[in-house]
């Protein structure tokens, strides 16, 4: 099959996936709830560049694979597909969360099919809101790799919760904050995967720059940082100033990633 065929192929089945999707986020979460005790199995459309093997692992963008591998299997192929997601549900309430990206497959629980994506990544982030450190945690990724969501601002409220929120679930916020931010920079709002399309030579140099920065003990390279994802003449080099400042977890980095979005 020709290359461009099987690509366009793969997006409109995506998109066919989604679009029988019916549920709302409340309809979503009355019919997890009605299942009392079990498991709950939903797919929905993946933003352009997730994919994965529908069971042991993800890709999002071009270099950052999520899951666990081994070396006496053969890796399966990276599929471009959906998002599936199992929640385990025990007296009405959610206590784990699952999800897999690429070709769907079977997996125990009772199946609410496909929803819209939006709605679903709605639903996910009101389990980071108010969920278990676990489920809160488990539940921003999903949302975030949900095609056409928009999740930052839900995001930042759930890296300012200090109250509610476990030290955990506010740094994978931060991080995802981050990489939204990034995108902005560089030119792709509301996208939060890279855009490592660079020179290597140049990649080399001014990204181990940023990193060295980002290695320094104590917080003593944030401030640096800072200035650099401010500043800095180059997207691409503001970008990985941004991708270490959200693994930093300094308020004003998270300070920092809000004005950026809401600029």
């Amino acid at each position: 099959m020709n290359a461009r065929i099987g690509w366009c192929a793969l997006v409109v089945l995506n998109a066919l996936v989604g679009g029988a999707a019916s549920l709302d986020a409340q309809q979503i979460a009355d019919r997890v709830s009605a299942i009392g005790a079990g498991k709950a199995v939903f797919h929905f459309t993946s933003r352009p560049g997730v994919c994965g093997d529908g069971d042991r692992f993800m890709r999002v963008g071009r270099h950052s694979y999520m899951g666990s591998y081994s070396s006496d299997t053969d890796m399966m192929p990276c599929v471009l597909g959906p998002v599936q997601v199992r929640l385990t549900v025990r007296e009405g309430n959610v206590e784990r969360v699952e999800a897999w990206a690429g070709a769907l497959r079977t997996h125990d629980g009772t199946d609410l099919g496909a929803v819209a994506a939006p709605e679903a990544a709605r639903y996910l982030m009101s389990l980071a809101a108010r969920g278990s450190s676990y489920v809160s945690s488990k539940a921003i990724m999903p949302a975030v790799l949900a095609d056409s969501a928009t999740v930052w601002p839900s995001l930042l409220l759930i890296a300012h919760d200090e109250q509610t929120r476990s030290g955990s679930t506010r740094r994978d916020a931060m991080f995802w904050l981050s990489r939204y931010a990034a995108g902005v920079v560089e030119g792709h709002r509301n996208t939060p995967f890279d855009d490592d399309d660079v020179d290597s030579d140049r990649e080399d140099l001014k990204s181990h720059a940023v990193f060295v920065l980002s290695q320094l003990p104590h917080g003593e390279g944030v401030e640096n940082l800072l200035d650099v994802a401010r500043t800095n003449h180059d997207p691409h080099v503001r970008s990985r100033a941004l991708f270490w400042l959200g693994q930093s977890n300094d308020p004003r980095a998270l300070s920092l990633f809000e004005s950026i979005l809401r600029g």
